[in-house]
């Protein structure tokens, strides 16, 4: 059984920290796509979202923390990744960098390096003052598929498959977020977003 909640609910955002508390899965807003989450600490959550995304489980599923400080809990900040964060994050950008802290092997597929971002959605925001632990950021999409905006499409796709979807409509389409690789010299864009890769050249060198 699937709950939804509309996003300017007074209790969405409990509802939706308590559901990840209990080891269950929501999809929710962000500023670029819908994305599911669990925590990323509970690697038989983490299981659920390959599953219901029939993800391959050798990719690796990047994941938001709350802050810089919460991001330099995980994974080792290089100089690097301290201009981008101070530039572009909160925000569309997304890096890879070394595991610092463990998290369940399947996050990183065992290469030890995450993809780590801070997400400048409202509701994010907040519902980051309820928990304590990063969140699983894979888009809400069957892998391999296009993107989706349309609520009613995903709740199509996902209904019976997760606990709770905090619907916040229709959203405006977007790339997703840019993904930087800097566990490589030079640094590799994994994928181009929301933010040009002209606009990260000003910052390192790609």
């Amino acid at each position: 059984m699937t709950e939804v909640i509309k996003e300017n609910n007074p209790e969405s955002i409990q509802k939706a920290a308590s559901v990840l508390r209990e080891g269950g899965i929501i999809i929710y807003p962000t500023e670029t796509l819908y994305g599911i989450g669990a925590l990323a600490i509970n690697e038989e959550s983490v299981k659920r979202i390959f599953d219901i995304k029939e993800r391959f489980y050798g990719k690796p599923i990047p994941i938001l923390v709350k802050d810089r400080e919460m991001f330099s809990q995980f994974v080792e900040v290089t100089d690097e990744a301290s201009k981008l964060i101070d530039r572009f994050l909160p925000g569309p950008l997304t890096l890879v960098l070394m595991q610092k802290r463990s998290l369940p092997e399947i996050i990183s597929a065992g290469t030890r390096k995450v993809a780590v971002r801070i997400s400048n959605r409202p509701f994010v925001r907040r519902l980051f003052e309820l928990i304590s632990e990063p969140l699983t950021s894979t888009s809400a999409n069957i892998s391999g598929e296009e993107n989706l905006f349309n609520f009613d499409e995903i709740y199509g796709t996902f209904k019976g498959r997760v606990d709770l979807i905090v619907d916040s409509g229709n959203l405006p389409p977007s790339k997703g977020s840019t993904v930087i690789d800097l566990t490589v010299k030079p640094p590799r864009i994994v994928r181009e977003g929301d933010i040009s890769t002209g606009a990260l050249k000003e910052f390192v060198k790609v």
